[in-house]
């Protein structure tokens, strides 16, 4: 019968979900009962035998093998123990803390292995009194890439924190890759890939560098580092790393030290890259000569603001630097901190040897107040206190090589304007500037005799005034 019919199909159909659902609730459970690697097993219900799927491995599994933080990670990452394939992993050492092993390091985690595989290591979260403490440099290889859980510093820092040891005094925190000789080494590939993310390098008041990049190119970069307590640069890419970046949300604090000459928040040598968005430049008093040294050509650095320092950002000073564009640089010298009465220059291009032009800088500010400046170009003679300049490009030398071309929008030097009448006031206008008049009859010389499209402000007895040219 049809009702029969129905009333059995039914039946049925509830007994093929009820074996269906027991079979889904079985598989996850066994699922979780696997411990350290993820597990991969046919579509069975039992999971005899599980082999360790290489993709994801927790590192926490391997205390046993080592005694520190750097111990397990060199123990997982050596081929010869076949923990990580060649194809490379994703090691999860957030399991790892003070409680099942040292977080004071005796060596890097790459130390004595030749060809170490590609890898993302996330690093644990940790705390003030119980940091990563390194005693050596860490130098990242080819296709290598840490993650740590983010970070604040300065009193109660939390987060991923690495610590400089107290007899790591030169070089470097974090190297990604020493040379560009390393990357012609058999194993390696060529040097990509390499980042630095989510954590805090502490320098403890130390002469060393945060993060140097001699020689990684494309896909390598650094996001979200605050480097703390470094008396070395923070942010050194050098020669080599073209490509590089780019490079974000980077926080540079010397703390309670006071810098030293060799103390810089960042420095480009020699190199192009994707740029420095967001960078935060602090120190107490003006010690740092300099927070950016920017020797490279087309680079961008965007979102900067920087506290304390002589020179915020020094351009061409130890190579050449073409090409380069600065937006909204601002140089806070008032807040947090107060400063010494030495002047500060936001942006300042001194003479020298190397080449600097077709600088454009968009967005430039000192809130310092009385005896700091926004801008000191010693190529034009330039010296802006103005407290904001929208607009200050550099451009080259003439053929004749005297002199270069600028443009302005600071009404503190001449420059180029254009309207649609004749300019006013006539007097008291910057000596050597320019003024295009676009409207006809409206660009007459006190509204009688032609109209003139140009004009020139020159000397005009005690003060200067507009005069018509054609």
């Amino acid at each position: 019968m049809k009702n029969g019919t129905t009333t059995i199909s039914g039946w049925v159909l509830l007994g093929v979900l009820g074996i269906l659902l027991v079979g889904v609730s079985v598989s996850p459970t066994l699922a979780a009962g696997q411990k350290g690697n993820n597990a991969v097993f046919n579509t069975s219900s039992t999971c005899s035998p599980c082999t360790p799927s290489p993709a994801f491995i927790d590192a926490s599994v391997f205390t046993s093998k080592a005694t520190t933080f750097c111990g397990v990670l060199n123990y997982v990452l050596t081929p010869i123990n076949g923990v990580v394939t060649s194809s490379g992993a994703v090691i999860d050492a957030r399991g790892l803390n003070s409680g099942n092993t040292s977080m004071t390091c005796t060596a890097s985690p790459w130390a004595g292995i030749t060809n170490p595989p590609p890898t993302t290591i996330l690093l644990p979260a940790t705390t003030a009194t119980a940091p990563i403490v390194i005693p050596t440099t860490w130098v990242l290889p080819p296709n290598t890439r840490i993650v740590g859980e983010g970070g604040t510093i300065g009193s109660g820092t939390v987060g991923t924190i690495i610590q400089a040891a107290s007899g790591l005094t030169s070089g470097s925190m974090i190297q990604m890759v020493p040379t560009s000789t390393l990357c012609l080494r058999p194993g390696f590939s060529v040097c990509t890939g390499i980042s630095v993310e989510n954590v805090v390098l502490d320098g403890q008041g130390n002469a060393v560098n945060g993060i140097e990049n001699q020689a990684a190119g494309d896909r390598s970069y650094v996001d979200n580092v605050s480097l703390f307590q470094i008396r070395g640069t923070g942010l050194q890419i050098d020669t080599g790393a073209n490509g590089s970046g780019p490079y974000t949300n980077i926080t540079f604090d010397l703390g309670i030290y006071g810098g030293a000459s060799s103390t810089h928040c960042a420095s480009i040598n020699n190199a192009w890259t994707r740029g420095i968005h967001g960078l935060t430049c602090i120190s107490s008093n003006n010690d740092p000569p300099a927070a950016v040294l920017l020797d490279g050509s087309n680079n961008s650095l965007e979102d900067v603001r920087i506290v304390g320092f002589y020179d915020g950002i020094l351009v061409g000073a130890n190579g050449d630097a073409k090409s380069n564009v600065l937006i909204n640089v601002i140089g806070d010298t008032r807040l947090p901190f107060t400063v010494s009465s030495t002047p500060i220059t936001v942006v300042h291009i001194p003479p020298s040897s190397f080449s600097v032009t077709d600088l454009s800088i968009v967005g430039l500010a000192n809130i310092g107040g009385s005896g700091t400046y926004s801008l000191h170009d010693e190529l034009t003679g330039a010296l802006l206190s103005d407290a904001s300049v929208g607009i200050y490009a550099l451009g080259e030398q003439p053929s004749s090589g005297i002199g270069y071309s600028r443009f302005t929008t600071s009404p503190s030097l001449p420059t180029w304007g254009t309207g649609s009448a004749s300019p006013t006031p006539l007097a008291g206008c910057t000596r050597g500037s320019i003024y295009s008049c676009t409207g006809g009859s409206s660009c007459k010389n006190g509204g009688t005799g032609p109209s003139y499209a140009l004009w020139d402000c020159k000397a005009s007895g005690s003060s200067t005034a507009w005069t018509p040219v054609i």
